[in-house]
């Protein structure tokens, strides 16, 4: 269910949303954006905000409401999926580089893996990964979209 309420407190692991008087439940951090999982809820949210939430769990027993953020926006590794198929050519600047692969900044704020044995053809991994650096733009090819799981390779 979806509701409008106004953030009443934020803490280091979330934020309060007050749903309607005197009736509040808590946005972990994990539930707040789709990308940044450990984003400080202040980048986020402030006290006195009205936000949009869904409700993820009640837990009667000991009186607490689960809610979200992130469930009131579009998921952008499902968008990724809806637009990107097998086979398709995507460009993007190289975010970080890996013992096991170059990650590449794609459209939605999300990332995509280059897996150390997909780098080249005729030179192993290890060496090929060594002609990148972060911050370079390139391209790849799309080989799975696993928006379940938020891996893109």
């Amino acid at each position: 269910t979806k509701l409008t309420g106004r953030v009443t407190n934020l803490t280091d692991y979330g934020c309060f949303v007050e749903i309607e008087e005197g009736v509040e439940g808590l946005v972990h951090v994990s539930e707040m954006d789709w990308t940044n999982k450990n984003i400080h809820p202040s980048k986020v949210v402030n006290v006195g905000d009205v936000v949009e939430v869904m409700v993820l769990d009640i837990d009667e027993e000991r009186r607490r409401i689960s809610l979200g953020l992130k469930q009131c926006k579009s998921n952008p590794w499902q968008q990724f999926a809806e637009t990107h198929n097998k086979g398709d050519r995507v460009e993007g600047k190289i975010k970080s580089i890996t013992d096991f692969g170059i990650f590449i900044g794609l459209d939605g704020g999300i990332d995509g893996l280059v897996h150390l044995s997909d780098i080249s053809w005729n030179v192993a991994g290890e060496e090929a990964v060594r002609e990148y650096k972060k911050g370079d733009e390139i391209a790849a090819v799309v080989l799975q979209v696993d928006a379940e799981r938020e891996r893109i390779s």
